[in-house]
């Protein structure tokens, strides 16, 4: 029999069979991936119009339940404490919308029930749950099975497909080599190296020091420490590849977040892996997490967003705000557009770093890195000729150039030998001949 629409559905709400069936799938894999074989599946019926949802802890000691608020905050907006007793406490989402005061009560429950010795914990509403709702449940099924724990930062990063780049064993976190060129291979960007040297460099390397200039300056318990940075610029330009270098200097690991390893195809997960990859990242006493194409979580609210990329909005904004900020990260997000960031999103940053192409000067020293052998006089026809063209594009081209002196050695048996000005500027004119 087709349903009704009542004031209880609602649009996105899944169909009862479709949300077990959902439930079972998800908690049988990670039953498997946690090696808890013998994992009983939790309860979810519907009747009387009510989905219900149920399941029935070892323990449910006061710290694990804060940490289940925590999960329902990640997934559902607008959460009140309802109840607040010894032994029962409610929490209720209040709706979307908190001027709809009829329907002000109607918001999905989740109840911890402790009484003598037995736990239980609930999630109620009247009508279908949503597929947040539902990736809520699922969470806190998880939070209280745990199974074997992973507490190695990097390895949990990893399983959420994250890369952590540790810092060299033998750089001094704290003083640095003072005589020592942090960028290595990295030619031009000039002030884009001291910019990034004074925001992210030397406060990791002397915090005692910015931090009593602050205190001197505006008084105690002041701090001029950055928490949040935006590298803006177009690809190419070494965002990425001076992140790197810089954490290295700074003594620093490197929690590498490619955006496709945050986005899912299920409704409400992409929050879920974004707020796992923040609070795991906050392991570290002190770190540096990179996020590599921000644009593509955090578009402008102006044009429009789906429900699902609110929420990764929403958690972004607030891991990254002063208030929800841990005390040893920094932040660094990399976009091609800034303009497209949503404006919210740009005020939480405390410094915005442009990166330009390299002008000519800088991109002939970019070609001096890859190709040293060659004259003045060609490096300097070379910066000229590459007017647009990023540092990537620089590499690349000296690369092809490479590969295809290479194969001439080969085709006429020639004994081992660099590769000729000539080479590299007719590699350059057919790569801009293509981009055109």
């Amino acid at each position: 029999m087709l349903q009704t629409m009542t004031q209880d559905t609602r649009a996105g709400d899944l169909a009862y069979a479709d949300a077990r069936d959902r439930l079972e799938a998800e908690i049988e894999r990670f039953a498997r991936q946690s090696g808890q074989t013998s994992l009983e599946i939790p309860a979810i019926s519907f009747e009387k119009g009510e989905t219900r949802f149920e399941f029935l802890p070892e323990d449910l000691p006061e710290e694990k339940i804060l940490e289940g608020l925590k999960v329902i905050k990640n997934h559902i907006e607008h959460i009140r404490i309802h109840t607040l007793d010894p032994g029962y406490v409610v929490f209720q989402s209040l709706g979307p919308n908190l001027y709809d005061t009829k329907h002000f009560l109607s918001g999905i429950k989740f109840k911890f029930v402790s009484i003598t010795n037995n736990y239980r914990v609930e999630a109620s509403r009247s009508g279908n749950f949503n597929e947040s709702e539902l990736q809520t449940c699922i969470e806190l099924f998880q939070l209280f099975n745990p199974g074997k724990k992973e507490t190695d930062p990097t390895k949990k990063l990893e399983q959420l497909g994250v890369t952590v780049f540790p810092p060299e064993a033998s750089q001094d976190s704290n003083n640095g080599s003072a005589g020592t060129n942090p960028w290595g291979p990295i030619a031009g960007y000039d002030s884009i190296k001291r910019e990034v040297e004074e925001c992210l460099l030397l406060p990791a390397r002397h915090m005692s020091v910015f931090q009593g200039v602050a205190q001197l300056t505006r008084g105690d318990g002041a701090a001029n420490l950055p928490g949040a940075i935006l590298f803006e610029g177009p690809p190419g330009v070494g965002k990425t590849t001076i992140a790197r270098l810089a954490a290295q200097a700074a003594g620093l690991p490197l929690i590498y977040v490619p955006v496709e390893n945050i986005l899912s195809k299920f409704y409400g997960q992409s929050a879920q892996n974004l707020a796992s990859i923040f609070d795991t990242a906050s392991l570290f006493e002190r770190g540096i997490l990179f996020l590599d194409e921000i644009d593509a979580l955090a578009t402008s609210r102006e044009s429009g967003l789906f429900e699902a990329t609110r929420r990764v909005l929403s958690v972004l904004l607030r891991k990254i705000d002063g208030l929800d900020r841990t005390g040893g990260l920094l932040t660094v997000g990399a976009t091609n557009r800034a303009e497209d960031l949503d404006h919210a999103l740009l005020s939480r940053f405390d410094q915005i770093l442009r990166f330009p192409l390299p002008n000519e000067q800088e991109r002939s020293s970019i070609f001096q890195s890859y190709a040293a052998h060659l004259s003045t006089e060609a490096l300097a026809i070379l910066g000229r000729e590459s007017d647009g063209l990023s540092g990537r594009t620089i590499q690349d081209i000296c690369e092809s150039a490479e590969r295809r002196w290479a194969r001439t050695l080969i085709e006429k048996k020639q004994a081992l030998s660099t590769p000729e000005a000539e080479t590299y500027i007719r590699v350059l004119k057919e790569k801009k001949a293509g981009m055109l």
